[in-house]
C-alpha cells in the first residue's frame, strides 16, 4: 500500500503540472473559443484534473491504508516483545532487589559496630567514607544494574501493547528499587534514619515484586 501511495502521490503531482500547462494555454486561446486549439486544451485541462483528483482521493485512501497496516505490524511486534520484557524486567528486579537488600544491611550492621565500638570521638563521615569504600565494588554493580532496570523500564513504557496500568505498575517498582539503591550506594543522615529508611524501602520493594509477579 506504501508503494500505491507513493504511485498516486507523484501522479497527482505530474498531474498538477499538467493541468497547470493546459490550463495556460487553454487561458490564452480563450479568445477564440470555437477554435480546436480551445477546445482541446479545455478537453485536457479538465481530463487532467480529473486524474489529479483522482490520485490525490486514491493517494489518500493507500496511504491510510499504508498507516493501518504499519500500525498493526507495530501492534503485532510490541505485542510479541512485551512478554520478554516483562519477563527479563522481572527477573533483574527479583536479583537485584535482595542484592540491594543484602548491601544496605551490611551497611547498617558495619556502622552500628562502629558505634558500638567507637569511643567519645566517633567520627560519622570516616565512618561513611570507610564503609563506602570497602563496598565499592558493590556499589559499582547495583548502580550499574540499576541503569540497566532503567532501560528496560524505559523499553515496556514505550510499548504500544503493554497496559497504562501494567506500565504504572513496572514505573512504579522502578522507582521503589532505584530509591532503595540510591540509599545503600550514597549512605548519609544518621545511623537511625538510615536504619529507618532501609526497612521502609525495603518493603515498598517487596511489595512491588508482589505486584510485578501478579502481572
Amino acid at each position: 500500500m506504501e508503494s500505491i501511495a507513493s504511485v498516486l502521490s507523484l501522479g497527482f503531482l505530474i498531474a498538477v503540472i499538467i493541468a497547470i500547462v493546459f490550463g495556460v494555454k487553454w487561458f490564452k486561446a480563450r479568445k477564440d473559443k470555437s477554435g480546436d486549439n480551445y477546445k482541446k486544451n479545455k478537453k485536457r485541462t479538465i481530463i487532467t484534473l480529473v486524474v489529479m483528483v483522482v490520485c490525490l482521493v486514491g493517494g489518500s485512501l493507500a496511504q491510510n491504508e499504508a498507516d493501518a497496516e504499519e500500525q498493526a505490524a507495530i501492534e503485532a511486534r510490541d505485542k510479541k516483545n512485551y512478554k520478554g520484557e516483562k519477563e527479563k524486567f522481572v527477573t533483574m528486579y527479583s536479583i537485584l532487589g535482595p542484592t540491594v537488600e543484602d548491601l544496605s544491611k551490611k551497611e547498617i550492621d558495619e556502622w552500628g559496630n562502629a558505634i558500638d565500638n567507637s569511643d567519645d570521638d566517633f567520627d560519622v563521615d570516616a565512618t561513611i567514607d570507610g564503609i563506602e569504600k570497602k563496598h565499592s565494588e558493590d556499589i559499582d554493580s547495583v548502580e550499574k544494574e540499576i541503569e540497566t532496570l532503567h532501560k528496560a523500564d524505559q523499553k515496556i513504557q514505550d510499548n504500544s501493547y503493554a497496559s497504562e496500568k501494567d506500565k504504572k505498575t513496572v514505573h512504579s517498582a522502578y522507582l521503589n528499587l532505584k530509591h532503595f539503591a540510591n540509599h545503600a550506594t550514597d549512605i548519609s543522615g544518621s545511623y537511625n534514619d538510615f536504619s529507618d529508611e532501609h526497612n521502609d524501602m525495603d518493603q515498598k520493594t517487596a511489595d512491588s515484586m508482589e505486584e510485578l509477579q501478579d502481572l
